[in-house]
């Protein structure tokens, strides 16, 4: 990211991008584990893949 006049502070220099990343992949992750609507990653999975077999009408999974 370039320094722009509009900016009101320069982007930080990461050195370890990595670990940044790392970070916030991790901040994500809690944030969407908290939401109540969640639905597990195997029911989405297979969800889609009976939309991808042609089953159009399949209901979408819950959220618990």
């Amino acid at each position: 990211m370039r320094y722009s006049p509009r900016m009101v502070h320069p982007a930080p220099i990461i050195e370890d991008e990595d670990a940044a990343e790392a970070q916030a992949l991790a901040a994500a992750i809690a944030v969407a584990e908290a939401d109540p609507r969640r639905v597990p990653h195997e029911q989405v999975r297979a969800w889609l893949l009976r939309l991808a077999n042609g089953e159009f009408d399949a209901p979408p999974p819950q959220p618990r």
